[in-house]
């Protein structure tokens, strides 16, 4: 989930079909750097009375969409419902990741670690999808195992691995539009299923899914990460089935950055998914408007995906596609 410096994610997914077989080997979604986009620029002008504040920068390329704040924090929360998410481009996955954190963008040049984040994700997969990961898979282990301290060549193998997969993809996924999913062998390497998890991740160690619970479209969701000096607490719950998972990691790293973020795929088409509306946002006890914030936008091949304006009380956005 983190964007900076980016790497191959392997998670164990429990799965009785093929497809879910497929996804439990293959499944990587691979992240971009933060660092390999532009300078932030101003974002269009949010339509008028939307907020009093003024429009925050952009910066636009990577695989974040939300806004991001920089300085010495103790906290981040917010809240969301979870989306109805429908899946498209049987030949690549789509993925879509609400989460907050502490650390993981650069600052002052140097990327502030470790990125504390907890959060949701859908994943929309097909075993021609996940299939059609494996070249671009094969060059981000590569990287992770002898390019990873080097940001400039990391940047470029994943953004090479990503064009990859991204072509094949779209390949696979012509395929699927002649083959059909109505075939027996159509039906088993085309339709898509979607996935849902809870996970917390501690980056640069990998992400870790919870279990024992899963959250559904329309379940609203609360999400938190704090930082008393010696350990970061993450903290996510699902308020519709009341449920709660807390993680504690020790570090005593300082908290520079501060994050509320849907997570996609880049250099992918992003599955339709109904709008996100975080609510309830605050850092360090106030509202995103207390600060400078920065706004991320995720580079899909169906669109770029970025956040709306910040509410006038400074504490809502929403990120719709």
């Amino acid at each position: 989930m983190t964007t900076t410096p980016g790497r191959t994610r392997i998670r164990s997914r429990l799965a009785a079909s093929v497809v879910g077989a497929i996804v439990v080997v293959l499944v990587s979604p691979s992240l971009v750097p933060a660092q390999a986009a532009p300078e932030p620029n101003p974002a269009p002008k949010s339509p008028p009375g939307a907020k009093s504040e003024p429009t925050p920068p952009r910066i636009r390329g990577t695989n974040w969409a939300g806004y991001v704040v920089t300085g010495n924090f103790t906290s981040v929360s917010a809240e969301w419902i979870e989306p109805e998410v429908t899946c498209s481009d049987t030949g690549v996955i789509q993925r879509v990741v609400p989460w907050v954190g502490l650390n993981g963008t650069l600052v002052n040049g140097k990327q502030a670690l470790p990125l504390m984040q907890t959060g949701s994700e859908a994943i929309c997969v097909s075993p021609a999808g996940a299939l059609a990961s494996v070249p671009g898979l094969a060059v981000l282990n590569m990287a992770s195992a002898t390019v990873a301290d080097n940001p400039a060549w990391f940047r470029n193998a994943v953004r090479a691995a990503q064009s990859m997969n991204s072509q094949i993809g779209q390949v696979a996924s012509e395929g699927c539009a002649v083959l059909g999913t109505g075939s027996a062998q159509g039906a088993a390497m085309c339709a898509q299923q979607t996935y849902r998890m809870a996970l917390w991740e501690a980056y640069p160690a990998g992400p870790v899914i919870y279990p024992d619970v899963t959250s559904n479209p329309g379940d609203k969701m609360s999400a938190s990460v704090t930082f008393d000096g010696k350990a970061y607490t993450m903290t996510l719950a699902n308020m519709t089935q009341n449920w709660t998972r807390t993680t504690v990691a020790e570090s005593d790293a300082p908290a520079l950055s501060a994050e509320i973020i849907v997570e996609g795929q880049l250099n992918s088409a992003l599955p339709t998914f109904s709008p996100i509306a975080f609510t309830n946002v605050r850092i360090d006890g106030k509202p995103l408007t207390a600060f400078e914030p920065v706004g991320y936008s995720i580079a899909a091949t169906n669109g770029e995906l970025g956040p709306g304006p910040i509410a006038e009380n400074g504490t809502s956005f929403t990120i719709a596609k």
